[in-house]
């Protein structure tokens, strides 16, 4: 765990699951690195290379700032997913995002009414998405670019189901005029 989770556990809390950020949200990040890169080492090269010492200083200087942004690029998706914390513990949901700037969502299990996952074609075929929790009041807590939000949202409606307050508010009931509770019996 982070530690701002750590931080902010009750005596009485403990993490249940945990979730990262997922890389694959970010791989145009690491194409346009390894292109910007490649074309600051070819350059460097083509310095190096060339015969005439009549040549500046400017090639080098542009290859290694050409250099430095791609790495910056490169480094970026790899910040981002170290500074996230995504957490279920046995109360309620956390997350924080940022470095600098945080933004963090904490939420009790009390009072989240649903959970949804949106995933792109891409994000099914690699396993990511997001996660959208809906709290009472219609508050909507997005949680983007989670590494297997299906097992993230599983977790999350498991641990909403152990809690006794989900149980006694969620409860079986009558999904309409068939008399049916939540899963498919006969009342």
């Amino acid at each position: 765990m982070g530690n701002y989770v750590d931080k902010n556990l009750d005596n009485d809390e403990t993490a249940k699951y945990s979730a990262r950020v997922s890389l694959w949200k970010y791989w145009i990040n690491f194409l346009i690195a390894g292109l910007i890169a490649a074309v600051a080492l070819l350059g460097f090269a083509t310095y190096l290379s060339s015969k005439s010492g009549t040549q500046s200083f400017t090639g080098p200087k542009f290859a290694l700032i050409t250099l430095l942004i791609s790495l910056a690029i490169f480094a970026w998706p790899l910040v981002a997913r170290k500074s996230t914390e995504l957490v279920i513990t046995s109360k309620r949901l956390i997350a924080k995002f940022g470095v600098i700037s945080t933004q963090s969502i904490d939420i009790r299990f009390d009072r989240i009414e649903t959970v949804r996952v949106k995933q792109s074609l891409m994000g099914r075929i690699l396993n990511y998405g997001d996660i959208v929790v809906t709290g009472t009041g219609s508050t909507f807590d997005p949680i983007p670019n989670i590494a297997n939000p299906m097992g993230f949202r599983a977790a999350l409606n498991q641990a909403l189901e152990m809690t006794p307050s989900s149980r006694e508010r969620h409860g079986p009931r009558s999904d309409g005029p068939h008399g049916r509770d939540r899963r498919g019996a006969e009342q």
